[in-house]
């Protein structure tokens, strides 16, 4: 039986949708795309927020793109919202009307927005090492792959509509040689640290993304007099086209072969964006693909569902925990004994909440002393710090947020519900992040001497406490001090008392 999933990307220009069709053993086949301009960004960069006119318009477009895909047959409709969404303060009305639509709308962070266009663009596994740039509304994204590795991703405060709409450069009459070095500068700007770092590395090919690239790719092949193909352009035909861009207003652009009139407005920002990285870059040719973010939403639902070519989450975590130099011996102990605390929790009713969370333990668990690369001294807050910022490849912002507050309680204590750490969060959620960080501090308690001395966990539940069983051959005193010091927070927390027994087990 084939499944079918609806792919929707509401980016700072337009919405687009992908419905997929997935038959048994195969990789899926699109059977409908669409996309509609709602310019989510252009009232954010004029006035700072997005106008209740522009949510309006992103609900009616949401929810036909929604209605579409269910009509399709998709038992799933998945949703990410980019650069204008993360950039507004007012996105909760947008997630809001998403949510009326019957659509869970997710704001991702510009990091996964890039490993998830690489994915769209290249697939999972990169022949050559190729770099990547897609251009958007909002912001530009910038991946260099090889193989199945993310050697480089970022993303850039550069985009088209912002550019045109919140450089200060007018762009709907004649742009002059001084204004589009303004935009040049920008571009400079924003994207020294990335062009040092992509030098650095090198790439053999360059592939570019998005509606402005395609748009550039087509005004630059119709110029051409024998090969007319859009697959590419030259950092040469892109310099001369965007001369004669600039030398007209909005309403003489319109004679230029392939212009559009949705992206007259926009196409020096935009451009401006391309010939500079280009140029910094030193890439001579663009191809161009047509693919993008809601592509890689659909590699990344594969490998996520049947196909794991390789697991995201599990890399980007393990390379975290590397770069910072964590013990791998403890918080490989800590992680078996919080999913092993959880388990039995969990089966025996007093830990009631949903599976996801105890995957985000795992990954906490692994991640908590990643703050001792800075300073053991407050080491935890410090993890707090590196996790929430990380931009983890896989993670939406959501999970970062849980996942870097399950790790900075894990050494303090647990805060209650009105804390100004769960300052936004919903009460279900902020309740889930406090039984796992006691959870996790449990574990890490168990591991206190770093020599994996408890070798297994019981819990027995009554209505009103909660026994837990230590089964160790050494000597694991300090643990039980430990653990039992702790039975206050317990109790507030999980609203029963907490015992704790030792198991002797007879060294071999």
């Amino acid at each position: 039986m084939a499944k079918t999933v609806g792919f929707i990307d509401v980016g700072t220009n337009s919405v687009h949708v992908l419905v997929v069709r997935f038959y048994e053993g195969s990789l899926g086949t699109p059977v409908y795309s669409d996309k509609e301009s709602v310019r989510i960004g252009q009232s954010l960069y004029v006035s700072g927020h997005i106008d209740a006119e522009t949510v309006e318009k992103a609900k009616i477009v949401i929810s036909k793109f929604a209605e579409v895909a269910r009509g399709f047959g998709a038992e799933r409709v998945l949703a990410m919202a980019t650069a204008a969404a993360r950039e507004a303060p007012n996105r909760a009305d947008l997630v809001q009307a998403a949510k009326e639509c019957g659509v869970d709308l997710r704001i991702i962070p510009g990091m996964e927005e890039a490993r998830l266009i690489r994915l769209g663009v290249l697939g999972p596994d990169s022949p050559v090492r190729t770099l990547c740039v897609d251009v958007g509304g909002g912001s530009t994204e910038i991946a260099l792959a090889e193989g199945k590795e993310n050697l480089y991703l970022d993303s850039l405060s550069l985009g088209a509509i912002r550019l045109a709409y919140g450089s200060g450069v007018d762009q709907k009459g004649k742009v002059t040689p001084r204004q589009y070095d303004v935009l040049r500068r920008m571009v400079d700007t924003a994207s020294y640290r990335s062009v040092a770092k992509v030098r650095e590395i090198g790439f053999v090919r360059a592939v570019g993304s998005s509606g402005t690239i395609v748009a550039l790719g087509e005004m630059c092949a119709a110029r051409r007099e024998e090969d007319s193909d859009p697959s590419y352009f030259t950092h040469r035909e892109l310099r001369s086209l965007m001369r004669d861009i600039c030398s007209s207003d909005v309403e003489g652009r319109m004679s230029l072969p392939k212009m559009s009139a949705n992206r007259a407005d926009i196409i020096v920002g935009g451009g401006a964006v391309v010939e500079e990285l280009m140029f910094l870059f030193g890439i001579e040719r663009m191809d161009v693909s047509r693919n993008g973010l809601r592509e890689g939403m659909m590699t990344d639902y594969l490998m996520e569902n049947g196909h794991p070519d390789f697991d995201v989450r599990d890399s980007s975590v393990h390379t975290l925990a590397a770069r910072c130099g964590c013990d791998t011996k403890h918080s490989e102990a800590v992680r078996r004994s919080s999913l092993a605390i959880y388990d039995a929790l969990t089966a025996a009713g007093v830990l009631r909440t949903d599976p996801k969370w105890r995957e985000l333990l795992g990954y906490s668990a692994e991640l908590h002393d990643v703050g001792e690369f800075i300073s053991y001294e407050k080491h935890n807050v410090h993890s707090y710090t590196i996790i929430r910022n990380s931009y983890l490849a896989g993670f939406d912002d959501e999970e970062l947020q849980a996942m870097a507050l399950i790790a900075r309680f894990h050494h303090n204590s647990i805060p209650g519900l009105s804390s100004k750490y769960f300052h936004g969060l919903d009460p279900e959620e902020t309740a889930a992040i406090q039984k796992c960080a006691l959870v996790l501090k449990m574990a890490d308690i168990l591991d206190r001497g770093r020599d994996s001395a408890v070798e297994e966990i019981g819990t027995v539940a009554s209505e009103d406490a909660v026994t837990l069983s230590l089964k160790a051959a050494k000597d694991i005193s300090m643990q039980m001090w430990k653990l039992k010091s702790i039975k206050d927070e317990f109790s507030n927390i999980y609203g029963r008392r907490l015992k704790v027994e030792h198991v002797r087990r007879k060294a071999p």
